[in-house]
């Protein structure tokens, strides 16, 4: 499997999560988390995925407050490894 279909695999199970989440309290916002996934979707470049990965970014508080954070951190684990990103 090439990195950009093992990216776009991860992503997209990120994005269903997040289509099944309930928007967060003040943090973990749901239109914004899907807004950031589907530009980097859309894109060729992969940049924007380390600032989708931070820790207390917005898709991370969203997924804790949704009950999927560690599946989160499984993810973006598997995300850092395949960009070799840190």
């Amino acid at each position: 499997m090439d990195v950009d279909k093992e990216v776009r695999n991860v992503l997209s199970v990120l994005r269903k999560n997040v289509v099944n989440s309930e928007d967060g309290s003040i943090y973990g916002d749901k239109s914004k988390a899907l807004q950031d996934i589907d530009s980097i979707l859309a894109s060729s470049s992969v940049e924007g995925i380390k600032y989708l990965l931070l820790p207390t970014a917005n898709l991370q508080e969203l997924s804790i407050e949704n009950g999927w954070g560690q599946e989160f951190n499984k993810l973006a684990s598997q995300l850092e490894n395949i960009l070799g990103i840190s």
